[in-house]
């Protein structure tokens, strides 16, 4: 079972988000739904290259990974919770996102519009990918 190694749940509140990201790193998040059994169900996956803070007021303020009409009308859960974690390095937190990405179902599963893109300025490339693509070659060659 995938696993996102991060602080929470935690409410989807700006008071919440205020007192709790206190350090100024960057870092991952999940968004997700926080049911009555206290089971977090990731929704939407993302990476902050300024600071957490910074990053969960904007997803906040702009309800970001929120689903469409559809889910509302299907009664998909919507996002009222968060986890997150701090990073050493943007390098290792674009990295933990991309494996949170894939490990939690991409965009066939999450809200994600896209798979998470480097910071601009950088070459990386996600390892996920990278390892998918080099064994897919492989069996193709071999």
């Amino acid at each position: 079972m995938a696993k996102l190694d991060m602080d929470g749940p935690l409410k989807l509140e700006e008071k919440v988000i205020i007192k709790e990201i206190i350090q100024p790193l960057p870092g991952s998040f999940a968004l997700g739904h926080l049911g009555a059994s206290r089971s977090f169900e990731v929704l939407y996956v993302g990476y902050a290259e300024t600071t957490v803070q910074e990053a969960m007021l904007r997803c906040l303020k702009k309800k970001v990974g929120q689903g469409g009409f559809m889910d509302k009308l299907t009664g998909k859960n919507q996002i009222n919770a968060f986890k997150y974690s701090y990073a050493n390095s943007l390098e290792a937190c674009f990295q933990k996102t991309c494996k949170n990405f894939h490990d939690f179902g991409g965009l066939k599963v999450l809200n994600n519009k896209k798979h998470p893109a480097p910071p601009k300025g950088t070459d990386w490339a996600c390892n996920r990918c990278t390892e998918e693509l080099t064994a897919s070659l492989k069996i193709k060659v071999g």
